[in-house]
This record gives C-alpha cells, structure tokens and sequence, in this order.
C-alpha cells in the first residue's frame, strides 16, 4: 500500500510476545489483551477504537516500545502527525532491531506526510521535514539494505525534494520579478512625479516671467504716462506763459497805442526802404 498513491506504509506486526514476556503475568495478560483488542480494530480501519485501548495499555506500560510503535501508527493513519512523531519516536529509541526499524521507517512516512501539509504555507518547511524522513529511511535501510519499501520511498522522497526545490526557485524567482515591476512602477512614479514638479516649475518660471513683462509694461506705460503727463504740463506751461506774453504785449500795445501820436503809424507800410521816414529816435 502507498501513502498519496506513492509512499508506502507499514502495517503492524506482531510483536507482543517479542517484548511482552518480561513483564509480570498479570500486566502481560491485560497489557496483550488490551494491544491484541486494538490491532483487530485498527485492522478494520476503527482508528479512534484501537487508539483508546492501545492508551490504556499505554497507562499500564509506558515504555514498552510495542505499545509505542502501535500508538504512533495509529495516529499515523488517523492523520495526528505532531502526535504519531511523539510516540514513534519513543518506539525508535528501543534496542530491539525488529521495531527500531520499523519505527524508523515509519518516522519517515509521518515527516513526509507532514511535510506536505507544509509545502502551500512553507516551501523551506517542507523541504526540511522531507530531508528528515530521508535519514529514517537510511536507518531503516541500514538495518536492512533489501528494504524495498525504505529504497523505493527514499528515492521517492528524493525526488519530491527536487520538485520543491524547483517550485521554491520559480518563486523566488516570482518574488524578484513582482519586486523589479513595483521598483520600476516607484521609479516611473517618481519619475512622473519630477515630470511633474519640473512642468509646474516651468508654468511657475513661465507665470512669474509673464507677471515680470507685464509689470515692465505697466512700469514702462506707467513712465510714458508720466513723461505724457510732463509734457502736457509743459504745453500747458507754455501756453500759459505764451497767454502771459500775448496779454503782456496786448497791455503794452494798448498802452502804447494810448500814448504814442498819431496812432496810424503804428500800421505804416512803407513803400520804398530808402524813404521811409523816421517816425520817433527810440
């Protein structure tokens, strides 16, 4: 049989008369019951029946490396993978080279399993607990290099390393990609931002050279208002003064005109330079 259609499983064995004899007849007799009860039921798949009877042969002998074994791998099959390592683990540390190999070999199947419940969460996890059911399997196979199940599971076990190794590359490879997209998509912005603060830079440069000309156009329309200004009081001025003079020249006419004889003179036209009479010695 094959764990996932491909690991293979072990079944148990039996091994009560194996360690079982050294114990007092009583707790034999009710520790071997206890554990004969159970296989029958974890033969029929009752998983949950077996396991309470193989702990309460477990209460009675908590070292026995049979009762260990069988508890472990029933909570193996049941799929209680943090618990099946507790107790297999125990089983293994026994002396006794027809369950140590077998708990070895079936640590290996209870790290694999759980090493794939691993592998969407943490591919390293993964990775890590299948390269641990690969040294069970190499005790097992060192008990027994014949071991069928142990070399085909190792080589198996092997090979889905390999495969993770490859799925952990792609998405490191994933990871570095979205990264260079989301530093180039930061540049662009960044680049857009600066676009941006150089355009509004320029329409500021653009706005603050349009307000200049307009502030040098009214400063210039300004000074020729003013220099208009001048020069239409200068007119006036003048005017004013050449007002001044005429009414001067006027009021001197006049009084002249009253003063000086005979007063048709003044309008003498004369004919001829030559003759023109002296009218006054000035």
């Amino acid at each position: 049989m094959k764990v996932a259609g491909l690991i293979k499983n072990i079944f148990l064995c039996p091994f009560l008369l194996i360690v079982l004899t050294f114990l007092p007849t009583r707790v034999f007799a009710s520790v071997a019951g206890e554990v004969n009860k159970a296989n029958v039921l974890y033969k029929q798949g009752k998983f949950d029946d077996s396991l309470k009877l193989y702990l309460e042969a477990l209460d009675q002998d908590g070292k026995s490396p049979v009762v260990n074994y069988d508890l472990g791998t029933a909570l193996y099959k049941k799929g209680d993978y943090d618990k099946a390592l507790e107790y297999l683990e125990e089983a293994a540390q026994d002396k006794n080279l027809k369950i140590k190999p077998k708990a070895e070999y079936n640590l290996g199947n209870v790290l694999y399993k759980s090493g794939m419940q691993k592998a969407n969460a943490s591919v390293d996890g993964a990775i890590k607990s299948l390269q641990e059911a690969l040294g069970h399997y190499g005790q097992t196979i060192a008990y027994d290099p014949k071991d069928q199940d142990a070399l085909f599971n190792q080589d198996f076990v092997k090979k889905e390393i390999e495969r993770l190794k490859q799925i952990k590359k792609q998405q490191q490879q994933q990871s570095q990609n979205q990264q260079q997209k989301q530093n180039s998509k930061q540049q662009q912005n960044q680049q857009n931002k600066q676009n941006q603060q150089g355009q509004q830079k320029q329409q500021e440069s653009q706005h603050s050279q349009q307000n200049k000309s307009k502030d040098q156009k009214n400063q210039q329309f300004s000074s020729e208002s003013q220099a208009q200004e001048q020069k239409n009081a200068q007119e006036q001025a003048d005017e004013s003064q050449k007002e001044i003079d005429r009414r001067q020249a006027q009021d001197l006419l006049e009084e002249y005109q009253e003063n000086e004889e005979p007063k048709k003179l003044l309008n003498y036209m004369p004919k001829k330079i030559d003759d023109r009479p002296v009218l006054k010695d000035w």
